[in-house]
């Protein structure tokens, strides 16, 4: 961990972590020594709170700089013309050491930064003083300098999919510890349970059902050899280990995980065999286990569904339009370093099959993407003015786009004005969580004028999609996927799950979808097509398009969505509708 700070490769070390694994005075207060001592910059050490980064200083910091003679003879003393050595600031030559927490706006917008070390960022507030994300207000202090490091360490303290340092290790490069096993040499992670759901970690128990402490041995993860390993030789397993990574290729961030079963300083393992049986009967303790000791997210429980189900659906179409679609929608996920589009078929009851799904790169936010020479905004057009042939002979395009307007929306803005005309149906949307009435879509307002913005109830959609994922068997609301489709995908469709979580000051419920998946594109996309399809029937072309059995049996004779239309302003015209 403090080599990977030296890497000038690396901008950002991530380590989720369990407690006693010596993080404090073995690697964050190491890394403090070594940018006074060797190579002295501005730093900046957050703690969660104004209270607990003066307790820090007064227990951690002050402690190390006395007993180091390096360190207290570079940090000034105080005197009465210059206080350089406080409580949360200690200054040296070549910069200082400021200690803040992080529920103080002020003292995050401090100088600017080269080293900036975040600790247990999970129990940092969502916002403080009403300025936003304080690891985000930090971040920013780093700016100037173009070597800037930032180090991010936490016990997990959130739900799974609400935690800060389970995020930030998902985007790194998720490094493990593996170690030897002393007979086989076979090497391996020491995890509580496998991918497999498997307890590597037995013991023996005793009448009354407590572990029998000489009977705590950690399973070989190795078939052929499955030994039980005795705890008397961790620190040789310790010696000969390795940390690898699992997406070697992420250089820019690294992360660590690493739990209680590696604790260097004394035999533990019986201790957390113990701790984990007194734990069986009480969720509270159960929580602690797994948060402290395990280093790992708690599951709230709350309504998931599995990408590995979705796969088995996968299908290879008859035509890349199947007969059952009568009406195309289409929705765009702008993103800082590309768009991302999606066509989705709908028939007789909403019965859906995706039609395409496409990654554009490039800049969204400049007209032609200086570093690919591209116009994602002209690659995104021309793939929703293709036209799509139905095996019946009709031709079909998108009935309406919803165009994400969350980032780059000025550049939204300008690509759907021209777009809103009743050929095209392109228009801007946003994501909200709510909205004031049952539905899934609203139209509101921008700051822009003649911009047609809709508000989509994201947690709404996300109940239906979600719903229509269960429904086991083609018919009303299947959502077929065709052979095409990849398991990354279907990991970013399935990304996230519903909770509920009580607040701890109003002690009230409230529901939440989090996500289980470090991206979540797909399953934003489904979310925009399913809303389009909405606003066609309930708010833009309720007539024509709400009835999706008449407009299919139109298109199975053969007539384009066009010419349907046309028929039917002229019917309704002649009050017949």
């Amino acid at each position: 961990m403090m080599d990977a700070i030296l890497n000038p490769e690396v901008r950002e070390i991530v380590c989720m972590k369990s407690t006693q694994v010596g993080w404090s005075d073995g690697v964050l207060n190491n890394i403090v020594g070594y940018f006074i001592d060797a190579d002295p910059k501005p730093i900046m050490l957050v703690q969660p709170t104004d209270h607990t980064a003066k307790e820090y200083s007064r227990k951690r910091i002050a402690p190390m700089i006395a007993a180091c003679p390096a360190l207290k003879a570079k940090v000034r003393e105080a005197t009465s013309r210059r206080p350089g050595n406080s409580m949360l600031l200690k200054e040296f030559d070549g910069g200082f050491l400021k200690i803040t927490g992080a529920n103080a706006g002020a003292g995050l917008r401090s100088d600017p930064i080269a080293i900036l070390l975040l600790d247990e960022v999970d129990g940092y507030p969502d916002d403080v003083d009403g300025e936003g994300d304080p690891v985000e207000i930090a971040t920013r202090r780093t700016d100037t300098f173009d070597d800037a490091k930032i180090l991010k360490g936490s016990t997990p303290g959130r739900p799974r999919g609400l935690s800060r340092i389970e995020a930030d290790y998902e985007r790194s490069n998720q490094m493990r510890y593996f170690v030897p096993c002393p007979f086989c040499g076979h090497m391996q992670v020491l995890c509580w349970r496998d991918e497999n759901g498997v307890h590597r970690l037995v013991w023996d128990k005793d009448a009354n059902g407590n572990p029998i402490p000489e009977t705590v041995r950690y399973l070989c993860a190795d078939p052929r050899c499955g030994r039980g390993i005795d705890e008397k030789f961790k620190q040789r397993m310790l010696a000969g280990g390795e940390w690898r990574a699992k997406f070697p290729e992420r250089t820019k961030v690294v992360g660590f995980h690493i739990n209680a079963l590696y604790s260097p300083w004394r035999l533990n393992w019986h201790e957390l065999a113990q701790e984990w049986t007194e734990a069986q009967d009480n969720p509270e303790k159960l929580k602690a286990f797994v948060n402290l000791r395990l280093g790992e997210t708690w599951d709230e429980g709350g309504e998931s569904f599995g990408a590995h189900v979705l796969a088995a659906r996968r299908e290879k179409y008859p035509a890349p339009v199947p007969e059952g679609v009568c009406v195309l929608v289409a929705a765009a996920d702008v993103q800082h370093n590309r768009i991302e589009a999606q066509i989705v078929g709908f028939g007789p009851g909403e019965e859906s099959w995706l039609i395409a799904h496409e990654v554009f790169w490039g800049n969204p936010g400049v007209e032609v993407d200086p570093e690919t020479a591209v116009n994602v905004w002209e690659q995104l057009d021309q793939f929703l003015l293709k036209q799509w042939p139905h095996p019946k002979g009709a031709t079909l395009t998108p009935a309406i786009v919803l165009v994400d307007a969350g980032a780059h929306a000025d550049s939204v803005y300008d690509y759907v004005l021209p777009r809103q005309h009743t050929r095209r149906r392109i228009f801007a949307c946003k994501g909200v969580d709510y909205l004031s009435k049952p539905g899934l879509v609203q139209e509101g307002s921008t700051k822009r004028s003649n911009i047609r913005l809709f508000a989509v109830a994201t947690y709404a959609a996300k109940d239906r999609v979600f719903a229509r994922m269960k429904i086991p068997r083609p018919g009303s609301g299947y959502m077929h996927l065709p052979d095409w489709v990849t398991d990354e995908y279907l990991e970013q469709l399935t990304g996230e799950k519903k909770i509920t979580v009580r607040d701890k000051r109003t002690r009230t419920k409230k529901v939440l979808y989090v996500k289980t998946y470090n991206r979540n594109e797909a399953l934003d996309l489904t979310v925009y097509c399913h809303a389009g399809l909405f606003a066609l029937q309930h708010s833009i072309a309720p007539a024509i398009y709400r009835d999706l059995g008449k407009l299919a049996e139109a298109v199975r004779q053969g007539r384009t969505p066009e010419t349907w239309v046309a028929k039917v302003r002229r019917v309704r015209t002649q009050g017949a509708f």
